[in-house]
């Protein structure tokens, strides 16, 4: 609870009448589950990422290991 305000030509009686337009409830259930989808989506796309980036790693790490042992000459 508090009184008046810092923006001097917004105080609490302007924003008591003040109207939000809200969807209807099945709409927000719509657009929710649309938001859903796609955030399971960017998930998946995430993961897939993740691991390729790890596959990487582990190639990586092998051809360095077969190039100091010995097993993989180097390309001059």
């Amino acid at each position: 609870m508090s009184f008046g305000g810092t923006q001097p030509n917004i105080n609490a009686d302007l924003i008591k009448q003040s109207w939000i337009a809200v969807p209807p409830l099945e709409e927000q259930q719509a657009i929710a589950e649309h938001l859903d989808r796609k955030t399971d989506e960017i998930d998946e796309l995430i993961a897939i990422k993740r691991d390729k980036i790890a596959s990487l790693r582990d190639y990586r790490r092998s051809l360095i290991f077969e190039a100091v042992t010995g097993k993989t000459q180097i390309p001059e």
